[in-house]
């Protein structure tokens, strides 16, 4: 008796479906539902605003043993769960200018609109841009089902395996505005991203108890129904598929535990609310303490099983933040276009968002799921809409993390010499669990990153 024959001899109802693949072929063992975290941060890697003296974060060394540039040198203790693509060139282009153009393009690969009715607006030097016009990766994924995706179940379903589908948060990251929009959900259709901490939380966590999993008790009834089905199997069928009865069985027990143990102890609700955000727009005092907010969430809403697939913004294309905890006094996009040479302090501004991709993997890696941590089961890919602060949009700095249970093979740098990142949302999209050779209309069927999986 295969699994599959077992699966269907059971008539298990459509209830069930989200529980059958976290058991493995043998049933021993429960598996954990892939997820997907996009990470933005603004403006692109330090240059000289000539066109020219781009920082070079090429890391040295070969593909397994590497140093990190110096932006990425607080990532070094999570230098074996990188890889780090270098040379790519975006796959993105349209009205406007780099910074409008790259963000609608960043996680799509398709062309900004130019602007018709409302969406009309100033995307560089008095260009005028609309919406986007293509899904982003993260959207798409959502939307898609299959037995190794992140959901089983259409999205229309009635009974849905998480809360929410996805989830966007973001920091100050201002009014709709092609240059202030990352995450689409087709032709015209941005999303506008939760930029108050406080009502991400209430909205997430109110009514949930600090001990219970949102979805635990229906978990735990399908589990026990399922094991009836299964006791009664064992008494219709011959003594030599006993043993594999059992198996599934204790495949049952197994699952049952991480649900009422590992899970429970993940899925802490917080005890303590966020503060209301002030200000949609910069507000450089609480911007990093929002930040923090933000990442707790999203670490809390993947342990909750809240959602599989979330997006995390700092800030918006033309940023105007003031790093002034780095030493800048001006605002980030104003001193990437000073006089002379500002690559100091832009690079620790770099260094300073390096430090919150870091921060956001930790919080990742210390929820434990079976043998290794909830970094393992997540793709986190961090990018930026530029590749440079003076506008070039090669080489992309956009860096791959953990996913090491989905086929991410970490702890490399790759060179990609100009390739378009069109592979790189397809590689996403494959490591998700998806059957996809192309995306967004840039680069169409440019089929996957090599080396990626």
């Amino acid at each position: 008796m295969n699994r599959r024959r077992f699966i269907q001899s059971l008539g298990a109802s459509t209830a069930l479906v989200p529980f059958l693949p976290l058991l493995n072929a043998e049933g021993m063992e429960p598996t954990f539902p892939r997820r997907l975290l996009l990470f933005y941060a603004p403006d692109g890697v330090a240059a000289i605003d000539d066109g020219g003296a781009t920082l070079d974060w090429r890391p040295r060394g070969s593909e397994t043993d590497f140093e990190l540039a110096s932006i990425h040198a607080p990532l070094e203790p999570f230098r074996h769960r990188l890889v780090v693509p270098h040379g790519m060139r975006f796959s993105a282009g349209g009205a406007g200018q780099e910074h409008a153009y790259g963000m609608s393009g960043l996680w799509s690969g398709a062309t900004l609109n130019g602007p018709s009715g409302d969406a009309n607006f100033d995307g560089g030097n008095g260009l005028r841009t609309g919406w986007g016009s293509g899904i982003t990766v993260d959207q798409f994924i959502a939307s898609q089902t299959g037995p190794h995706a992140p959901y089983q179940r259409p999205a229309d379903d009635p009974e849905p395996e998480t809360p929410y589908r996805t989830l966007e948060l973001g920091v100050q990251c201002a009014e709709p505005h092609s240059m202030h929009r990352m995450i689409y959900r087709g032709n015209d259709q941005p999303i506008h991203p939760e930029t108050n901490p406080r009502a991400a939380f209430d909205r997430l966590f109110m009514g949930l108890g600090s001990d219970t999993p949102p979805v635990s008790q229906v978990q735990r009834a399908s589990l026990e129904f399922l094991r009836a089905q299964t006791q009664r199997l064992k008494d219709r069928v011959g003594t030599r598929e006993h043993a594999k009865i059992e198996a599934h069985l204790e495949g049952l027990s197994a699952l049952e535990r991480q649900l009422t143990t590992p899970t429970e102890v993940a899925c802490m609700v917080p005890t303590e609310a966020p503060p209301e955000a002030t200000s949609r727009f910069e507000n450089s005092e609480t911007f990093p303490a929002e930040a923090n907010a933000m990442m707790d969430i999203v670490t809390h809403a993947f342990a909750c099983d809240l959602t599989r697939v979330a997006s995390i913004q700092l800030s918006r294309g033309f940023s105007q933040i003031v790093h002034s905890w780095v030493g800048a006094t001006q605002g980030h996009h104003t001193v990437s276009h000073n006089d002379g040479d500002n690559r100091g302090i832009l690079s620790a501004i770099d260094t300073w968002y390096a430090e919150q991709f870091a921060a956001m993997l930790a919080k990742l890696d210390a929820i434990p799921e079976g043998d290794g941590s909830m970094l393992d089961n997540t793709l986190v890919v961090w990018g930026r809409e530029m590749a440079t602060t003076s506008h070039r949009m090669q080489p992309m700095p956009l860096l791959f993390a953990g996913g090491t249970a989905m086929g991410l093979r970490t702890g490399r740098y790759i060179d990609v010499a100009g390739e378009p990142h069109a592979k790189a949302l397809v590689s996403i999209c494959q490591l998700m669990g998806l059957d996809v050779n192309g995306f967004g209309d840039r680069d169409p069927d440019s089929g996957p990153l090599p080396g990626l999986a």
